[in-house]
């Protein structure tokens, strides 16, 4: 799987707009309440906003209703036709693939959800630009069986998927726009494990997951029934295989890196020691812990061009960033001379080596960290470098409701 990085730049937080994917199959009676009230919470926004509405191939009076709707809100609504129903997530990632927000989301048609969720969750995905907003049900009215069964089905799937979510299944998330069009429209999933999938691409490519806490409010039976819900088991355990291979593959993949960053460290260090110890000879026999600390310094830095050369040609594959590769190199520089300088104090010339020897172990842990980071924060080494961290918090507010 392809690791990207989306990042976004010189554009006011202001400026940037939002697309609301609304999935609709037979919902002629309650479209138009629900457009309304989405466009009433963000009466007061500053974003501008698109509303998409994917009609799922519905066989009532819903194209006709949206008809009317696009002719009374010219400028905010569109409608994309499907002349078969395909499913939820199929719609879903249709209008993800028209949508040109710079946050995309969707939400049920049945307004199930409440839609003053919706710019709250805009708000946590422009902010962060690596963050999904998910909603999370803290409460519901719906039958006790309905409830159970449904949490039964979510904690079977996060469990198979290691997906640590409390609800996978709530009808409104919240995208960054370019994640939304070029991963989500691709999904695989038509049904309703689309959201499941969605949220499996995030953890792979690193999300920031933010569960908001909201309130179902019951409208309608629940149309997946169990039959339906076990029918998708087959399906749940390829997306599971398929996901622990990517596990395996990333686990893999940084154990060789590490291996390599091994590797370059030892012939780094070598030449750190060499370079270390022939400045020793030449200032012997007036050693002291200034001069040891200065001599470390310059050895480390004759060390850091064959380390940068080494780390990104052969660690990470492509060239580091420069700034940072030195940022990193000159706390290293930091930690050996310390290290070399008040051991030789301390002990005279004989512990000059071994100083740096302890130096070099402390600034190795230093670098490793540091050389990593850089190397997850540089959008051109995310394929190459990025290490799984599946993070998910909560969000601390009340609970949304209608």
């Amino acid at each position: 799987m392809v690791t990207r990085m989306y990042e976004y730049h010189s554009v006011d937080i202001d400026e940037r707009s939002v697309s609301i994917v609304i999935p609709a199959h037979n919902e002629a009676t309650r479209i138009e309440k629900t457009i309304t009230a989405i466009l009433e919470v963000f009466s007061q926004s500053v974003h501008p906003i698109e509303i998409i509405v994917v009609d799922d191939g519905s066989t009532d009076t819903t194209r006709n209703v949206l008809q009317t709707i696009v002719q009374k809100w010219p400028d905010v609504v569109r409608v994309i036709t499907l002349a078969h129903n395909h499913g939820k997530g199929y719609a879903i990632k249709t209008g993800f693939a028209h949508s040109h927000g710079d946050a995309v989301g969707f939400i049920d048609a049945d307004l199930e959800y409440p839609a003053d969720a919706l710019p709250i969750m805009v708000e946590m995905v422009l902010e962060s630009g690596q963050a999904c907003a998910i909603a999370s049900r803290v409460a519901d009215n719906r039958p006790v069986w309905e409830r159970w069964s449904s949490k039964l089905a979510h904690q079977a799937a996060a469990t198979v998927l290691e997906l640590p979510v409390r609800d996978t299944q709530a009808g409104i998330k919240m995208f960054p726009g370019p994640f939304a069009r070029t991963t989500l429209s691709h999904c695989q999933q038509s049904g309703w494990l689309y959201d499941i999938e969605a949220l499996l691409h995030a953890v792979d490519q690193e999300f920031e997951i933010i569960e908001v806490p909201v309130m179902q409010k019951s409208v309608r039976r629940r149309r997946a029934s169990l039959w339906t819900m076990a029918t998708c088991l087959p399906t749940l355990l390829t997306l599971a295989a398929k996901h622990r291979r990517t596990l395996r593959q990333q686990a893999q993949h940084e154990a060789r890196q590490a291996t390599r960053f091994g590797l370059v460290g030892i012939v780094n260090s070598l030449v750190d020691l060499a370079s270390y110890w022939g400045l020793v000879q030449l200032w012997s026999p007036g050693h002291n812990g200034y001069q040891a600390g200065f001599e470390s310094m310059m050895a480390w830095g004759v060390a850091s061009l064959v380390g940068y050369a080494l780390h990104s040609r052969y660690t990470f594959g492509r060239r580091l960033p420069r700034t940072g590769f030195y940022l990193v190199t000159g706390t290293g520089v930091a930690v050996q001379v310390v290290t070399t300088g008040l051991m030789t104090a301390l002990g005279g010339p004989h512990l000059a080596v071994i100083g740096k020897l302890v130096g070099i172990f402390l600034a190795s842990i230093v670098t490793y960290s540091g050389y990593r980071w850089i190397a997850h924060s540089s959008p051109d080494l995310q394929e190459k470098s990025r290490a799984r961290n599946i993070q998910v918090r909560q969000a601390d507010i009340p609970v949304v409701q209608s």
